[in-house]
């Protein structure tokens, strides 16, 4: 079984990230692994103003069981109102949190 974390948080990755996911996505068992996406810091900016083309890479991740969190600490000291995100991303109490918790899981921690 692959377990994979990745870590965004900032928001000049974000297509680096998703283009990471993609290329493990293409090379693992989907029914066999388990792929995060944790969002924490600057990278939560993107959902101020979240293009289509990014917001349709995120979504097709989610429907092949890519589970993308984002930190609500983050989003509340940069300000941005949770019902703004897409329906597919969930938020996480504490993003640094997650990543520990995961990481002690045995998933392997990717951060472009």
């Amino acid at each position: 079984m692959i377990k994979v974390v990745f870590h965004i948080d900032e928001t000049e990755k974000w297509n680096l990230a998703l283009a990471n996911v993609y290329n493990l996505l293409a090379g693992i068992d989907l029914k066999d692994s388990e792929v995060e996406v944790v969002v924490n810091g600057a990278a939560v900016e993107v959902f101020r103003g979240l293009d289509d083309t990014l917001k349709r890479k995120m979504h097709l991740a989610s429907e092949k069981n890519v589970l993308i969190r984002v930190c609500r600490n983050s989003l509340k000291s940069h300000n941005i109102d949770a019902a703004i995100l897409p329906e597919f991303v969930e938020i996480v109490p504490i993003g640094v949190l997650e990543l520990a918790e995961r990481q002690l899981q045995g998933f392997a921690y990717i951060k472009p």
